[in-house]
Parts: C-alpha cells; sequence; structure tokens
C-alpha cells in the first residue's frame, strides 16, 4: 500500500509541477520483449529473389558516376571472382549468402549469413559512431515501427555498389557480366526496412544514399523476398571458403567458369612468383 501511494504522489507532484514523465523503453530494450517482437527468429530464411537491385524507375547519375558508367568494362571489371572467397559486402552479400538467420539479445538483433560465414550486429534502439569504423556489412542502428524493423547502415569499406545494369547483355547469376559495378562515396547510407508479409515470409525493401552515385535516393522497386525454412533445413550450418571453390571469370568467353582446382593452383604458385 505504502509503495502504491508513493508512486502516485509522484505522478501528481509530476502533473503539477510540469516534470517529464518516465517514457517506457523502447521494445527490443529488455529479455521480455522476445515475446513481443515479429518472429524473424524460428527457421532461417532463404532468398527467393534475384540479388540484384531492380529499379523501373531511372534515378539519375551524378556527372562523376555517369563518366564511370560510360567507361565502365564489364569484361575488365568483374569486381568479385575466383579464389579467397572475397565478400562483396552489403546488400549484395545479405541476398546470395543466404540463409538468414536472425538472433536477439536485449539491445541487439544479429543476423547470421550462412553462405558468406558473417554476421552483421544491428544496435537496437542506439546511435550510431561519432567516426564508425569502416567495414563490409557497416554499422547498423535499428528499431522497431510497429512490427517493421527498421536499420540504419553507415561506415562502409571497400563494398561493391551496383550502378545499374548494361542493356541487352544475358547474365550469369553468380557474377553477372551485365551489371555495373562502382565505388561509393563517403556518406554512403543504406536503410531497410524488415517486415513479416506472413508467418513464413520475410520483405526487406532497401533505400539507398549517396549523393556521389545519385541525384536522389535510389529506392528498390520491390522488395527481397524470403523464405523460411523449417526443422532440419532451418538449422545453421557452417560454410568454408575452400580451395574447390573454383568459379572464376573469363575474359576471353566472357563468362563465369569451373576451373580445375589443380589448374587453380598451379595459376595461383605463377602469380606468387611474380
Amino acid at each position: 500500500m505504502f509503495k502504491h501511494k508513493t508512486l502516485l504522489a509522484a505522478a501528481l507532484f509530476s502533473m503539477m509541477f510540469g516534470l517529464p514523465a518516465c517514457a517506457a523503453e523502447p521494445i527490443g530494450s529488455k529479455w521480455a520483449d522476445a515475446t513481443k517482437l515479429p518472429d524473424f527468429f524460428s527457421g532461417n530464411w532463404e532468398s527467393r529473389t534475384s540479388f540484384l537491385d531492380s529499379s523501373k524507375t531511372a534515378v539519375p547519375f551524378t556527372p562523376q558516376a555517369q563518366a564511370y558508367v560510360d567507361k565502365y568494362k564489364p569484361i575488365a571489371d568483374i569486381p568479385f571472382a575466383g579464389p579467397g572467397c572475397p565478400t562483396p559486402g552489403m546488400p549484395i552479400v545479405q541476398r546470395v549468402g543466404s540463409p538468414l538467420k536472425f538472433f536477439f539479445q536485449p539491445g541487439m538483433i544479429a543476423i547470421n549469413i550462412e553462405n558468406s560465414s558473417m554476421t552483421r550486429f544491428i544496435k537496437l534502439n542506439g546511435e550510431h559512431s561519432a567516426q564508425p569504423n569502416p567495414t563490409f556489412l557497416g554499422e547498423s542502428v535499428g528499431h522497431f515501427e510497429g512490427d517493421t524493423l527498421v536499420v540504419d547502415s553507415i561506415g562502409f569499406g571497400d563494398i561493391l555498389l551496383q550502378y545499374g545494369t548494361l542493356p541487352g547483355r544475358d547474365g550469369v547469376f553468380i557474377l553477372p557480366p551485365d551489371v555495373i559495378f562502382g565505388p561509393h562515396g563517403p556518406n554512403l547510407r543504406m536503410v531497410e526496412r524488415m517486415r513479416l508479409v506472413d508467418p513464413d515470409t520475410l520483405d526487406i525493401q532497401l533505400t539507398i544514399y549517396d549523393d556521389t552515385v545519385w541525384k536522389q535516393p535510389l529506392v528498390s522497386d520491390a522488395g527481397r523476398i524470403f523464405k523460411r525454412n523449417h526443422g532440419d533445413n532451418g538449422w545453421p550450418h557452417e560454410w568454408v571458403c575452400s580451395s574447390d571453390d573454383t568459379l572464376t571469370f573469363d575474359p576471353a568467353q566472357d563468362k563465369t567458369v569451373t576451373e580445375d582446382p589443380a589448374d587453380v593452383l598451379k595459376r595461383l604458385k605463377q602469380k606468387d612468383k611474380h
């Protein structure tokens, strides 16, 4: 009874003297919130759409980016292939690297990207660092707007930014020669909106901000659709980059080819000698 009267008196005091009431903690701040969050966490999520950006509405390039596009050579400039499994970084790695597995702890959501063995860490209800350390995945902060997880990411390192596509070319899914990749500016920012369309369908909408590449934000016309895997198929698995990952881009054939592991090793040894 005494505690109840004390709380009531405190509330009345705040109202009388115009003091702010204690704000409720935003969702995702404590373990009890786990039952209130949308179920991103059961099983894992596998992509059902292309990892490439699609925008039916052309967003104009800056003069600097347009000059880069005009000189782009798709045979020589395919930026990721071959040994070492270099990551393309966000957002491509999250799309081509599915299945995705979500984890929660108070103040954080983590996304394990299985096919690249990388994990994103999203700080919930926090703020960006004053000077983020540039990384492939960027520094991400998020909050919930109803059932939608809104993630704001900055601080990107040497990632591959898709500028657009070259018309009239037949691309290979893994290393498409019809895609224009290019550098990004220092203030690159990505905003994702993640929500469940139904219990087994995850939609991720993406907007990219980079005033060195586009004159206005690039908004994907369609979201990325991921389907939930259940049971054994939804269990995380180990992924290892190994010497039998022998896909490489052959400029002579203008396509991705598979090399014999022995030939790959021989070529790498010759390269080391030089």
